[in-house]
This record gives structure tokens, C-alpha cells and sequence, in this order.
């Protein structure tokens, strides 16, 4: 647990909207809830039922639904790359890209300290608009590894 002289912080998590990703920032956020800090964790709707037991903090850890946006091609109902062809996984970009003013807003709202990220290269000029720092976390199937970077002001 934390102690007492040491800051507890509030940081968000925005994944790349596949599986692999989630979980692995969800592990993430676990070990950080672990230390007492509290987590705001972004996540497709339907795939909150799948990354649910895997929340060993549900006190720390809060998983925020985003509705994932229509986009022409993707298959009605899709949300992670799971769901589309290898060859189509852009177009999960692209409805992570139309997600960007529901983040913003969140952001507002929210005020975390940290927000982590891979995918969305617009989520650290988010981040510093709204005060936090943002954290570009990549993960693969062996281990995760992550550094901070700060743009200029």
C-alpha cells in the first residue's frame, strides 16, 4: 500500500482497442492500484465484460465505456481488432481517431496526473492541454515496457 509521505496519483489509460493491449495495460494498472493509486481505464464497451474479472482493484480501477464510432467499412458492432481482418485494422484506428473529443472531454472531466497511451498520437497534446503528463506504454507478447515523454510546453 502507499505510504504515507508518498502521492497517490490519478491516471488514465487509453489502449489500442485489441485484447493483447488491454490486458496488458489492465496488468499495468493493476500493479500501479497495488501502490493505491486510482485508475481511470478507457475501454471499448463490450469488451469491459471481458477485461471485468481481471480488475483486482475495482475501488482503484474504474473502467469508462467508450462507445466505439461508426466508420464506413468496419463491421457494425466491432470494436477491437479482434473483430476485423488483419488487413482492416486501420479502420479501428480511424474509430479510435473519431474518439478524440469524447477523450478530451473525459480529460476535462477527470483531471488525471498520468495518462498512458500507444496507438492515438494525439492523446499527449490531450493530456497537456488538460495538466497531465502523458505516457507512451508499449507492450508485446513477451513483456511491457514503458518511458515518459514530455513535450515541450
Amino acid at each position: 500500500m502507499v505510504e504515507k509521505d508518498e502521492k497517490t496519483l490519478h491516471v488514465a489509460m487509453y489502449s489500442w482497442f485489441a485484447l493483447g493491449h488491454l490486458t496488458s495495460f489492465l496488468q499495468l494498472a493493476n500493479k500501479l492500484a497495488e501502490r493505491g493509486h486510482k485508475i481511470s481505464f478507457f475501454l471499448p464497451t463490450k469488451t469491459q465484460s471481458k477485461l471485468t474479472p481481471h480488475n483486482h482493484h475495482p475501488h482503484l480501477i474504474t473502467f469508462i465505456p467508450i462507445k466505439v464510432p461508426a466508420v464506413i467499412g468496419l463491421p457494425c458492432g466491432a470494436e477491437t481488432a479482434a473483430n476485423v481482418p488483419y488487413e482492416d485494422r486501420s479502420m479501428i484506428m480511424s474509430a479510435m481517431d473519431l474518439t478524440k473529443d469524447t477523450i478530451d472531454s473525459l480529460l476535462s472531466q477527470l483531471k488525471p496526473d498520468l495518462v498512458f497511451f500507444d496507438f492515438t498520437e494525439w492523446l499527449p497534446a490531450l493530456a497537456r492541454k488538460h495538466g497531465a503528463k502523458s505516457v507512451y506504454y508499449i507492450c508485446n507478447s513477451t513483456r511491457s515496457w514503458w518511458g515518459l515523454f514530455t513535450a515541450p510546453s
